[in-house]
């Protein structure tokens, strides 16, 4: 039992001497819709924050993965709300009604890194799951009852931006990409988010020699 642990001891101090780690830090906007079957909907402004942690892999690294905390403001416009709600309740029968719901998660996700290790200038593209939680669900106004939304979403995460070195720690990132969801977010309900995204932020790096 001792040389299996210090085996697997060995095997962590060997792989993370191997490794390069990278801290970032993004945020941005989020341009998000959500769509219901036959329902005219509207993109709306929200936003984005994102603070992670990077294992790079590979001597140039060109591989990572990337596990990151995000809290995100999800807005639409759309013209009625789906009928499961009370038809007499004027808040889901207005039309133009605004949808804001505040959503924080977890992102694990893959990142590919072009050119060489020690250029200062590499773009790169990601890609990854998602998975969120509906803290507040929001419609004209007036908050929704947490058995109106679902609490769990699972969606998708798919960008490409570039990254410019910017001394020998910090780097500058510019990314744009999409966001999916897999699953509703309310409840018997068919309404998924679909988001377009813009950030911008500043990666810290910790890395040895060969970058």
């Amino acid at each position: 039992m001792k040389k299996l642990l210090f085996f697997i001891l060995l095997a962590t101090i060997s792989i993370t001497s191997y490794g390069q780690y990278r801290w970032e830090v993004t945020g941005g906007a989020a341009f998000s819709k959500l769509s219901f079957e036959d329902v005219d909907s509207e993109y709306g402004t929200g936003f984005f924050f994102n603070a992670g942690y990077g294992y790079v892999m590979g001597v140039r690294a060109k591989t990572s993965i990337v596990f990151s905390v995000e809290v995100l403001q999800r807005n639409s416009e759309i013209d009625f709300f789906p009928t499961v709600f009370t038809p007499s309740d004027p808040v889901f029968s207005t039309e133009g009604a605004k949808v804001k719901v505040l959503q924080v998660g977890f992102n694990p996700k893959f990142r590919y890194l072009f050119g060489r290790g020690k250029d200062r200038f590499r773009p790169f593209i990601n890609v990854g799951p998602s998975f969120r939680l509906n803290t507040s669900v929001e419609f004209g106004g007036i908050d929704l009852e947490s058995d109106q939304y679902e609490q769990l979403v699972i969606g998708g995460v798919y960008g490409a931006g570039f990254s410019q070195m910017i001394g020998e720690m910090f780097d500058i990132m510019l990314e744009v990409g999409a966001m999916n969801d897999f699953t509703d977010n309310l409840v018997d309900v068919d309404s998924k988010f679909f988001d377009i995204y813009a950030r911008v932020g500043v990666r810290f790096r910790i890395y040895d020699a060969r970058r």
